[in-house]
């Protein structure tokens, strides 16, 4: 054990002192943002437009890669409006994808400058930022009613970019999908959904002749669905300041808000396509992910394992939980007294829950474990070798699991017919433990053995949703030396169980002393 202290402590120490490096300054991380971009295309000749994130003084991307085929790129370069577009044309008719992954570095401290043009605004860019649109309608009568009742209302800010904000921001009312999502719809009714709001708001600066623009971008954080998000910039003095009214944002974004595309909407436009579907992911990457990461190869790299694609780190720092689970199980066992279906088959079943809807895993296991029992007393009548047997409730299990979770999805009680990933040989095997334990020792003490495999599974689920811990032992492995000491320390316990104590508890009460003679 204290070999194994003392070479896990050296190992992280070592470690650490070679990836120091490659840590991250404070408030600073490093994100991957995924495009997947799919649509149809009737003739040749369609044209595809996807923006990209464009540099600002607190996030920069430092590495682009874009795949796709049968696509002809045109440019990729900075616009005007300061948007980095991606233009690519068809040359067939039929399907087509489009799969971006783009590597950022965000900070909190403004530490670049932004590409983008400088100096005062020119007279067609300004024209492009005053101009009327079919969901900004300036010269609407809403527009103009709600514009001059602003100006006249009493207690309103000297400042009328302000008064223009509160107003959109506080005192429309929020909608659902039934609110308007144009500037003219949101102020006739005073209501309106996040993009009626922003759009409400750029209307009421051009029609007070200050040129305000659209921005649409991300905001970088840890989140289950990713979905663009639309805010507004007014042009002051010679320099874009943003207002975002859905959040109440006034003058400065978070540094977090990383914009793509400007004066618009649309992440990616097209234009002769159809049936277009974007979807957008976003991970948290490892700081040995980082642009300082490109250096020359080293044998010794063998040991990083976050130099692995990205693709497998989430993967691997589940398995590298696995020992904990392990752990887990050897302490009930051994030191609680818990019994349970096998060694390993709480934790591969809780392994099993990490991947899937953990409320429909529930489900699908009760279901699936009850409709094994049955089959497998009725498979007693037939006398089967032990092979065949196992084979045959295998295979009940399976079509059991594949129409449950077919039923669950039709009543709409599941994501999706893969929101569960049981391990079923694991099931099989719990089974048929279960019905020779009801055999030969009853139906109670099975109970127990079942009761005690769902606690530990529990407790195993627990650690195997520990993220961070997972990547931290995908960067520090060593950590498992310290695990391999606690596997010692618990294997060489001679000492009474939890269980024992409860079980024996009359021994120690009034009058033991009696009973042992």
């Amino acid at each position: 054990m204290a070999a194994l202290v003392i070479a896990g402590a050296l190992g992280v120490a070592l470690r650490a002192s070679g990836r120091r490096e490659l840590h991250l300054l404070d408030g600073d991380s490093v994100w991957r943002l995924t495009y997947d971009v799919r649509f149809d295309v009737e003739r040749p000749g369609a044209r595809i437009r996807v923006a990209l994130p464009a540099d600002t003084p607190h996030s920069r991307v430092f590495r682009q890669d874009v795949s796709y085929s049968d696509l002809t790129a045109e440019r990729m370069r900075p616009s005007r409006s300061e948007s980095r577009e991606l233009s690519l044309s068809a040359v067939r008719a039929g399907e087509y994808r489009i799969v971006a992954r783009l590597d950022l570095h965000l900070c909190r401290e403004a530490r670049w400058q932004p590409n983008g043009p400088v100096g005062p605004l020119r007279a067609d860019d300004r024209a492009q930022a005053l101009r009327a649109t079919p969901t900004i309608q300036v010269n609407s009568p809403a527009v103009e009613n709600t514009l001059r009742s602003l100006r006249n209302a009493p207690g309103r800010s000297a400042d009328l970019v302000h008064a223009l904000f509160e107003f959109c921001a506080f005192e429309l009312e929020p909608g659902g999908d039934t609110a308007p999502d144009d500037a003219a719809g949101a102020l006739e009714t005073g209501r309106a959904g996040p993009l009626g709001r922003v759009r409400a708001f750029v209307a009421l600066c051009r029609a007070s002749k200050m040129a305000a623009r659209l921005v649409t971008g991300f905001e970088i954080r840890e989140t289950a669905g990713l979905r663009p998000h639309t805010w507004a910039e007014v042009l002051v003095g010679e320099a874009w300041v943003p207002y975002d009214p859905e959040n109440g944002y006034s003058g400065e974004m978070p540094h977090r808000f990383v914009p793509v595309r400007r004066d618009g909407v649309e992440i990616v436009h097209t234009s002769g396509a159809r049936d277009l579907e974007a979807s957008y992911a976003l991970m948290r990457l490892p700081p040995g992910s980082g642009p300082w990461a490109s250096r020359p190869r080293h044998v010794l790299d063998i040991l990083d394992l976050t130099r692995l694609p990205l693709e497998v780190h989430q993967v691997l720092s589940l398995i590298l939980l696995l020992p904990l689970g392990a752990l887990v199980t050897s302490v009930f066992r051994t030191m609680i007294g818990i019994r349970t279906f096998g060694t390993f088959t709480p934790a591969l079943i809780a392994l099993s829950f990490v991947f899937a809807d953990w409320r429909t895993g529930v489900l699908v296991f009760a279901a699936v474990l009850a409709l094994g029992l049955a089959s497998r007393s009725l498979l007693e009548r037939l006398k089967l070798l032990m092979v065949p047997r196992l084979s045959v409730v295998l295979t009940l299990v399976v079509l059991s699991i594949v129409f449950l979770v077919s039923v669950l999805d039709y009543y709409g009680l599941t994501p999706s017919a893969q929101a569960v990933l049981l391990p079923m040989v694991i099931l099989t095997m719990t089974v048929e433990r279960f019905y020779v334990t009801t055999e030969e020792d009853g139906v109670r003490f099975a109970l127990q053995l079942l009761g005690g495999t769902v606690l530990v599974a529990f407790c195993c689920f627990l650690v195997l949703c520990w993220n961070r811990v997972g990547r931290m032992l995908l960067a520090y492995p060593e950590l498992h030396l310290f695990t391999l000491a606690a596997l010692v320390l618990v294997g060489r316990y001679t000492g009474y169980r939890l269980s024992e104590l409860w079980r024996f508890r009359d021994l120690a009460g009034p009058g033991s002393e009696d009973r042992r003679a």
